[in-house]
């Protein structure tokens, strides 16, 4: 896609600090890091859900995830990681990506959870059914 930054980056029209690639994937430092060693993880063929990839690819892009989020660990010597997708993202870059941010005990960050704030008032009963009962 001509207008995506990260198929810039594949494409090595922009820079990137590339810490892991192969033929489908692609790894690199986030610009914004939210703490030192902050990764991202895409898959080279552009998508902007993960519905736009077949199963080989998701797979793939699992395994890049589990290996660079080792190298991220340990090679920042972090306690523990958050391991974050951005799918059908509104907001920022409309390509499939997959954070990992390496975490401090003391780094005085929340838990993935604390990123949205949406009072949840249906019953969670009732919100199972709608999610299962889904195509």
């Amino acid at each position: 896609m001509n207008d995506c930054i990260f198929c810039k980056l594949i494409n090595r029209e922009t820079p990137a600090n590339i810490v892991y690639e192969d033929d489908e994937k692609m790894a690199f430092l986030e610009l914004n890091q939210s703490a030192p060693g902050h990764v991202m993880v895409i898959l080279k063929r552009h998508g902007k859900t993960m519905w736009d990839y077949d199963e080989k690819e998701i797979s793939s892009l699992m395994v890049g995830v589990q290996k660079v989020a080792k190298k991220v660990k340990n090679g920042m010597k972090a306690d523990w990681l958050t391991i974050g997708i951005n799918h059908e993202e509104k907001r920022g870059v409309p390509h499939l990506h997959v954070h990992i941010v390496p975490r401090w005990n003391d780094d005085g960050g929340g838990i993935i959870q604390t990123i949205v704030q949406n009072p949840v008032a249906e019953d969670r009963k009732k919100i199972a059914e709608k999610i299962s009962n889904a195509n």
